[in-house]
């Protein structure tokens, strides 16, 4: 399991060639940091003079954080083993009609099954960033530049994992499906794209005061 490993031992898989762990577990590890900034900018909130009304959100924002780095840590784990089915159907036999068909089926389900995860480290990755945002503005102004990093590092994860969404697209057939998932990839990234932007822009300015 990468996530109860050292780092250098995930970096130094990633950085060989071996097929996985790859850019989309990547994009998990880079999502788990940001939710980890997140909860550290909440924490040192905690019971600190002239943050007494934000006390509860603190609390609550820490929480979520904590939560959503660990179930990116189990998406950067699921990742590695995400196109395992849809690798599984490439190598099935095709040299009758039943064979082909029975083939493409499964295949078109390998694909919509290793879709799953890197769409759930964009769902994951969002809710970071609207986590970030929420801290930036509110949260101890002495750490404000790691509520800035935890958005910009979401909108980067999410924009990693919808890579490894659209290259399952390319073997897809079922066009219906890619339409709905390329709808909620647009959503996704728009937001976290405008979280990002504002919160540098916000934390900018207020370093500048």
């Amino acid at each position: 399991m990468y996530p109860d490993k050292p780092i250098r031992f995930f970096l130094d898989k990633l950085c060989s060639n071996s097929p996985e762990p790859g850019g989309g577990s990547a994009s998990a590890l880079t999502g788990a940091v940001a939710a980890s900034l997140s909860g550290m900018l909440s924490s040192l909130t905690v019971n600190k003079k002239g943050y007494e009304d934000v006390q509860d959100e603190m609390h609550e924002i820490f929480r979520r954080s904590s939560e959503l780095k660990e179930e990116l840590l189990d998406l950067l784990q699921k990742d590695t083993e995400a196109f395992d089915d849809a690798s599984k159907a490439f190598k099935m036999p095709k040299d009758t009609e039943e064979q082909k068909n029975k083939r493409a089926e499964a295949i078109e389900a390998g694909l919509k099954k290793a879709t799953e995860v890197p769409l759930g480290i964009m769902e994951k990755s969002l809710e970071v960033a609207r986590l970030a945002k929420r801290v930036l503005t509110k949260g101890n102004k002495m750490a404000i530049t790691d509520g800035a990093i935890s958005a910009l590092f979401a909108d980067a994860a999410a924009i990693g994992a919808m890579i490894n969404v659209r290259i399952n697209f390319s073997w897809m057939k079922d066009q219906e499906y890619i339409a709905r998932i390329e709808k909620r990839l647009a959503a996704i990234l728009e937001e976290t794209k405008k979280i990002k932007e504002e919160a540098i822009s916000y934390t900018l300015k207020e370093l500048q005061k």
